[in-house]
This record gives structure tokens, C-alpha cells and sequence, in this order.
């Protein structure tokens, strides 16, 4: 299981990260506030608009996010609080101007292993991500232990395998519109215990140094995201180890289920194929990934990721489920899922 590791070693008790936890803090208003609600700006520029599927997923064509304006850049965050992700292929974007277009949404996170302070290199993975310990395949929203976990995520590959090396995303807005009102109105009430302590032990035992020491943070296991207002789960079965309101044996069949209930979310999921030049840009407030590892050369997958620090996770009772957005648009649940998500921005 992902939360398993190597064991508390030598190694761990004697090793000493030489930063501290990161301290809560209030981020600057979300970009997302700051756009034209219709994004036109931003879809006009594109030679095409793909919504990939229904739920989560759309990519524009004929984009060079080299050269977005800030108004464009305010409407690529908006259209991603939306989407989940937004794709972009063919990008001539370097890894300065990555920084720089990040600078713009908020201020840029470290990840406890991250050895640049502004990204990190994501490389390809061999491993068998059943064996024990190993938790590279899972699906995870990045260090949500963390007090402000990251907000909007972009990755831009490098270099990419002929076959393999694709990434699955999966809208948990859309997982927690697919409950039942019974457990969505029981989940509501719940925290997950976000650890990131197996990842500690298992990233000293293999020869590295974290930065940080672990943490445990307790946050809504279902969160309001501030901009479209839609209630999500925050589940991260590489991080949640247990239900604060629960007992052990309820927390384990309920963390239990949530993994079926990810696993089995084929519907609320879109697949990306890679390439070099490939730019995926997300909210991993709302957005739970996985890599999917094996069958090519490790060395030539190579990415730059870099991220935002964003609010700290709430969650607000008078947000709306998607199904419940799409039915006061006027949409059908059934066959309206691409809806027009708009929110009305407050005074800036």
C-alpha cells in the first residue's frame, strides 16, 4: 500500500532536514478573480478549443504560452479552476520563462525533496508499482500534508518515450458529485490525517535529503474551491492515512472505498499522451494524477514541474455539487456536463 515504508533506520533517526515546516499563510487573491468570465481573450487566440472529456480535461491548439498576456493568463487560471487541467502541445517555453509565467499566479511552493528551489524534475519510473513501498503509480494531488497545498501545477516535458510515460487526471469535483447524497452529506463532516512521513523514511532510506521534516495535517476531506465554489473530495490516497472522526476500522473501509471509488472513475478521467513540448497545466486543489510507470527507458522521460502555494483547504456548506451547478444553468446532468461554470467576481 502507498503509506508503507522501509523502515526507521539509522539513517532516520540521525538524519536533521535543515528547514522547517512551512509555516500557514494566506495566499494573494487567485488569479482566476481577476478574469473575463467568458475567457475571450484566451479562446479567441486558439486555433481550436478540444474539451477532452465531459468532465475534466480541455486542450488549446495554436497557443504559445510563451507570449500570453496577463489578461490571457488570468483566463488560462480561470479555465483551469473549471476543466482541472488544460493541455498544450508544441510549446516553445523555457524553463525561465516556466518561472516566470508561475510568478504570475501566486508564490512558488518547494516540494520537501524538490533540490531546485523553483521546480522539480520529473523523470521517468521502472518500477513495479505494486511491489511494497513503492508508490510511484498511485494516484496523488502533490504534498497535500503540506498547510497550504499547491494550487495551479504546470508541467512541461522535455523529453518523452515513443510509447508509455502518459498521465491520468481525474476531476474530484466530479468524484464527489458522483456519491450518493448519503455519503455526501457524511463526508462533508469528515478531515483526512494527510502524512507525509512514509515518504520521509523511504526517501532518507534511499540515499536523499528531504528538506523538511514530516508532518501530519488534518483537512477537509471535502473542500470548497474558491473560485467556481463547487464542492470536491480532497482525497490523496498516497497521503490520507486515516479519517479524524472515525474509528481505525471505519477509517480503513472508508479509505478503503475512496480508492475503489477513484480507481473506478474511468469516466471522470482523461489520459495524456506526451511529447516533447507538451505543457500540462492543472489545479491540484481539484485534481488527483498519476504517472503511469514501466514498459519504456526511464531516461527518456524528463520533465520541469512548478506550482503555487494555495489557501489553505476549507470547506464552505452553502457550495453547490456539479450536478447541482449544471441543473441551476438550465443543463442536464445526464448529457450537460460541459457547462459554463462562470462566478461572479468580486470587486478587485
Amino acid at each position: 500500500m502507498s503509506t508503507s515504508h522501509t523502515g526507521i533506520t539509522e539513517q532516520v533517526l540521525t538524519y536533521r532536514p535543515p528547514h522547517p515546516p512551512v509555516k500557514e499563510f494566506e495566499p494573494a487573491t487567485d488569479r482566476a478573480f481577476f478574469a473575463d468570465p467568458e475567457k475571450k481573450s484566451l479562446l479567441a487566440a486558439a486555433q481550436k478549443v478540444r474539451n477532452l472529456t465531459p468532465y475534466i480535461g480541455t486542450e488549446l491548439v495554436g497557443i504559445q504560452i510563451s507570449q500570453l498576456t496577463d489578461a490571457q493568463k488570468d483566463e488560462l487560471a480561470l479555465l483551469v479552476a473549471e476543466r482541472g487541467v488544460v493541455f498544450f502541445r508544441d510549446q516553445d517555453i523555457t524553463l525561465d520563462q516556466q518561472y516566470e509565467l508561475t510568478k504570475h499566479y501566486g508564490i512558488q511552493d518547494r516540494d520537501p525533496n524538490q533540490v531546485d528551489p523553483r521546480h522539480v524534475t520529473i523523470l521517468g519510473r521502472n518500477s513495479d508499482i505494486r511491489a511494497y513501498a513503492d508508490f510511484g503509480g498511485e494516484y496523488h494531488s502533490d504534498h497535500s500534508f503540506e498547510a497550504n497545498p499547491p494550487a495551479y501545477t504546470m508541467l512541461r516535458m522535455i523529453k518523452t518515450p515513443d510509447s508509455g510515460g502518459d498521465t491520468i487526471f481525474t476531476s474530484q469535483t466530479a468524484l464527489f458529485d458522483k456519491l450518493s447524497p448519503t455519503f455526501q452529506n457524511l463526508f462533508e463532516g469528515l478531515h483526512g490525517v494527510h502524512s507525509s512521513e512514509h515518504v520521509f523514511v523511504n526517501s532518507v532510506n534511499g540515499g536523499n535529503k528531504p528538506f523538511r521534516p514530516p508532518v501530519r495535517r488534518e483537512h477537509p476531506l471535502i473542500r470548497t474551491h474558491p473560485v467556481t465554489k463547487l464542492k470536491s473530495l480532497f482525497y490523496n490516497p498516497t497521503f490520507v492515512i486515516h479519517i479524524a472522526e472515525l474509528k481505525g476500522q471505519e477509517s480503513i473501509h472508508t479509505l478503503g472505498f475512496l480508492r475503489e471509488h477513484l480507481h473506478a472513475a474511468d469516466d471522470l478521467t482523461v489520459r495524456w499522451k506526451w511529447e516533447p513540448g507538451s505543457v500540462a497545466f492543472w489545479d491540484n486543489r481539484v485534481v488527483v494524477h498519476r504517472a503511469i510507470p514501466g514498459g519504456y527507458d526511464p531516461s527518456t522521460r524528463e520533465g520541469k514541474r512548478t506550482a503555487i502555494y494555495g489557501e489553505k483547504p476549507f470547506f464552505d456548506p452553502s457550495g453547490e455539487t456539479l450536478s447541482q451547478r449544471i441543473q441551476r444553468l438550465g443543463g442536464e446532468t445526464a448529457k450537460g456536463e460541459v457547462v459554463k461554470l462562470h462566478f461572479n467576481s468580486p470587486q478587485v
